[in-house]
């Protein structure tokens, strides 16, 4: 049986992720920051992960009790959405950045030893981290910290490319979620099956890429 953890699992796309992996036979773990809060599928195990806290990343790799096939990390925080080029309040900008790059860090650092040898690690981010594709300057923070999280990824594939899996960026698209919001032309199924068959291709899509749920490259 296939091992999948799912981080930030305790809404949208991270609990779409484990209804589906579980609907398909995996063994899902669930990482969240409440565990008992959240209404998971009955064989799902949840692990008490914080990705502001970094001893609760390391504590949760050394109490895994399953080698992992695939790590989805779906935590983030959006922050402001401003409209124009605004510095942002120091708290929410240490939020963003400790949730969306650091949390993303020193989860590939403590987690990809812990990874089979053809496992993979899929980091939901943002075409807003494009650099390429910036188009304005709204939600400058959020766009700045997935922009980081994106380069993350990026070395952590040159860092685990001899001996670790393979680490990619995915951009789910704007989906009707929570942060999405109900105007977003996606819904989490649909969104969720398009990833999968990225994930799930290891071949077509290579360690350090960056692709939408399509399947399209996109530019950094």
């Amino acid at each position: 049986m296939k091992t999948v953890l799912v981080v930030g699992a305790s809404r949208g796309l991270g609990l779409e992720f484990v209804r589906h992996y579980a609907a398909a036979g995996w063994r899902v773990l669930a990482g969240l920051r409440h565990p008992a809060s959240t209404d998971l599928p009955a064989a799902v195990t949840s692990y008490p992960i914080d990705v502001c806290n970094l001893a609760s990343i390391a504590a949760a790799a050394e109490a895994l009790q399953h080698e992992l096939d695939l790590l989805v990390i779906c935590a983030g925080a959006l922050g402001d959405k401003n409209q124009a080029f605004e510095t942002p309040e120091p708290e929410d900008f240490d939020r963003v950045m400790r949730t969306n790059v650091l949390g993303t860090i020193a989860l590939i650092e403590q987690l990809a030893p812990r990874m089979a040898a053809d496992g993979s690690i899929a980091l939901l981010t943002s075409r807003m981290g494009s650099i390429g594709d910036a188009e304005s300057p709204f939600a400058l923070l959020y766009r700045c910290s997935k922009a980081a999280a994106n380069m993350a990824v990026k070395c952590a594939a040159k860092a685990f490319a001899d001996a670790g899996p393979r680490i990619v960026a995915l951009h789910p698209g704007w989906v009707r979620t929570a942060m999405g919001g109900s105007e977003a032309p996606l819904l989490p199924p649909e969104s969720i099956a398009g990833m999968r068959r990225v994930i799930d291709d290891a071949g077509a899509f290579p360690s350090g890429g960056f692709y939408n749920y399509l399947g399209e490259p996109l530019p950094w």
